[in-house]
């Protein structure tokens, strides 16, 4: 009677291990082929690129392929940009590792500029950044004094509401990085590409400074040319 109960809890046992192993294994097959929706390369997209709804496309998978290192979900990739070695073929995964946010980049302000614009740079101490108070995303004019004292000394505006790129300091380091010495030293503007030779042109000839100014235009027109003005032939001879 004992060996007959003795068996009968062996069995039971089994029947359980049994039981629990199909069960985990179940689990583990269901996993396996679950599928779930991620975004990936639409088209090739070249470095540098800015990754817009045109560059992403869902596509299924099974869950146990989506690791940590890939992004899930479409949102968390949009406006970001492909980093300089890395190009993603069609239906390539977006791995963290190779997208980067414009904040982070050390070629920002190129990231900021719109077609036909260039980088212009202009040497500013407290004074001509009106008091440390120029900041990236900021319009300012652009007014030119001549120096040359054997002529009548002559002041106007040459560019009206150019856009602020960056503040820098001697270092190259913008000035809300922790590690800023937080004295400016150099401004970065965005300008037309044709008319970053006359400012530099206009910087040998002169002093300039920068008006900060206030805009509520949501789109206004950028760095625009006083060409009617005696500065700007001046500039031009």
């Amino acid at each position: 009677m004992k060996k007959h109960s003795l068996r009968i809890k062996v069995a039971i046992v089994l029947a359980i291990g049994i039981a629990l192993n199909l069960l985990l294994f179940d689990i583990a097959v269901k996993k396996a082929i679950d599928y779930i929706e991620i975004p990936v390369a639409a088209k090739s997209i070249a470095p540098r690129t800015k990754i817009d709804e045109s560059y992403i496309r869902m596509k299924r998978i099974p869950s146990a392929l989506a690791d940590g290192h890939i992004y899930q979900d479409k949102q968390d990739i949009l406006n970001l940009w492909v980093k300089y070695s890395v190009t993603l073929a069609e239906g390539s995964f977006f791995y963290h590792e190779y997208l980067e946010s414009a904040e982070v980049t050390a070629d920002q302000p190129l990231l900021m500029l719109e077609p036909g614009q260039g980088v212009a740079s202009l040497a500013v101490d407290l004074l001509s950044s009106a008091g440390n108070t120029l900041m990236p995303g900021q319009y300012v004019d652009i007014v030119f004094t001549s120096k040359d004292k054997r002529k009548p000394i002559i002041s106007d505006v040459i560019f009206r509401s150019v856009r602020v790129l960056a503040v820098k300091d001697r270092n190259g380091l913008d000035m809300n990085d922790s590690k800023s010495q937080k004295v400016p030293a150099v401004a970065l503007l965005a300008m037309d590409r044709l008319d970053i030779p006359i400012f530099l042109h206009a910087q040998i000839l002169g002093d300039i400074d920068l008006i900060i100014k206030l805009t509520n235009d949501l789109y206004p027109l950028q760095a625009v040319r006083q060409m009617n003005s005696e500065v700007w032939r001046l500039l031009n001879e």
